[in-house]
């Protein structure tokens, strides 16, 4: 009966995401569920609450402003023409379209979506996707597919609840994340080959993009740790098949303008490395601050917003949108830390059948396909998870990974998202509902094949 009561706030959360409520109303009602079950059921010392909540908050606090700064961010971008420069520059310098795709796919929109999140690098790779002759269809589950580093998106604010939640090392279980994100990537490659049908030697290039991403961002996890980490692995593969394009056409096609573009993410990217750098050679709280990725963001919008005309209203217009995303964002984290402090997802986890962790990564894939992002999913079940893990006893490390990275990839089969990017790539008319049901279908299978695939892997070699 306990267990039954403790889930009353995720069923709440998800039957109003069912009938299409807001997010933020949907996460702010099983907040307030989950509070009124601990006055009448699962009492908790003030204490505790507090102890836990001074550690906690800060990071309720940093991951709005991550998204809030983040947004603001692709907004200026948006309105200066960056990404405009950027993608002409993709379109012109690729040599065939498989290689187009493949620096598109495994560089382009996992770069976008590591800097900035809320699917932005969907909105970016979808039309050029598009103008490098992908049907409408292709262009659309292409561009979700690129969605393949979300673990790392928008600096990783999902992966930092789900530290939280589970009292384990941010950078830990981002390392740990991007080994299991193997699978993942795996399954894309697959899928992008399977839609492109390139030549042999083309195909060599989309798995060489793919290796390149995941290694990248192995590494980066390895020596400078989890939140820069998507931006460098895309970034190499940016660098690497860009410098190849180059010496195939034997034409850089270098602008100011396209040098002007990628600046904010040039300052963003160098001065957040060299900022974890100093914080690790001198700890200190000032070096604490300028080392998090809302400064360094915050920088960046600074510089974005030196080539917008008008950039207060853009930004304002930015802010006014961030206000439902923050709000339910923040609403899924207090939900997750009221059922985890006060020993709700333990309950939960215990009445699940011991043993069986190969389903843990379907309760994130499905929290990520209602609340699209893994913050969400990671906030509404990583407590549940580690219970799980501890029935069985099995370390909570790798299941809470597994988590991360099955809801990560689930997110591209949110169907908000997927109207999305269906209407990217042909924002002349309004969305076809057969394009959309295509889509839909194709992405929920990548993310059912990836949370099966990783639960396996858990359950047999965790």
């Amino acid at each position: 009966m306990t267990a039954v009561l403790a889930i009353v706030p995720i069923f709440v959360a998800i039957a109003l995401l069912l009938f299409k409520q807001s997010s933020w109303i949907a996460a702010l009602a099983g907040a307030v569920a989950a509070a009124i079950l601990v006055a009448l059921v699962f009492p908790t010392p003030a204490s505790v609450l507090v102890e836990s909540g001074v550690d906690y908050f800060p990071l309720i606090l940093e991951v709005a402003l991550i998204l809030l700064f983040g947004m603001v961010l692709a907004r200026l971008l948006e309105s200066a023409g960056a990404m405009s420069q950027i993608s002409s520059w993709v379109e012109s310098r690729s040599p065939s379209r498989p290689l187009g795709v493949a620096l598109v796919v495994f560089g382009l929109v996992p770069f976008a979506e590591s800097v900035t999140g809320f699917g932005i690098g969907v909105t970016i790779g979808v039309p050029v996707l598009r103008h490098l002759g992908c049907s409408l269809r292709q262009s659309a589950i292409l561009g979700l597919l690129g969605l393949i580093a979300v673990p790392w998106g928008a600096l990783g604010p999902g992966t930092t609840v789900a530290a939280a939640l589970a009292g384990l090392d941010v950078d830990e279980l981002g390392l740990a994340t991007a080994w299991l994100n193997a699978i993942p990537v795996i399954i894309v490659t697959i899928a992008v080959i399977a839609i492109m049908r390139p030549s042999p030697a083309s195909a060599l290039g989309i798995i060489g993009a793919a290796g390149l991403m995941w290694a990248g961002i192995l590494a980066a996890s390895y020596v400078i740790g989890m939140a820069p980490a998507g931006i460098v692995g895309s970034l190499l593969v940016i660098i690497v098949m860009g410098t190849v394009f180059i010496l195939r056409q034997r034409s850089a096609g270098l602008t100011r303008d396209l040098g002007l573009a990628v600046l904010p993410y040039g300052s963003l990217t160098i001065g957040l490395l060299l900022a974890r750098w100093l914080h690790s050679a001198l700890p200190s709280v000032p070096t604490q601050i300028i080392s998090s990725p809302p400064f360094w963001l915050a920088v960046a919008c600074l510089i974005a917003a030196i080539r917008v005309p008008g950039r207060g209203g853009v930004t304002r217009s930015a802010a006014r949108s961030w206000v439902p995303i923050g709000v339910g964002t923040a609403a899924f984290m207090l939900m997750g830390w009221i059922m985890t402090t006060t020993g709700m997802s333990e309950a939960i986890g215990a009445a699940m059948p011991a043993g069986l962790i190969l389903l843990t990564p379907w309760l994130t894939a499905a929290g990520a396909v209602l609340t699209g992002s893994n913050t969400g999913a990671n906030s509404m079940f990583t407590g549940t998870l580690t219970a799980v893990a501890g029935s069985s006893h099995v370390a909570a490390l790798p299941v809470v990974a597994a988590g991360n990275a099955a809801g990560s990839l689930a997110a591209l089969a949110a169907p908000p998202r997927v109207a999305m990017a269906v209407q990217m790539a042909d924002a002349s008319t309004p969305a076809s509902a057969r394009d959309i049901a295509w889509v839909q279908g194709r992405a929920l299978t990548v993310a059912g094949i990836d949370a099966l695939l990783l639960g396996l892997f858990i359950q047999f070699f965790a």
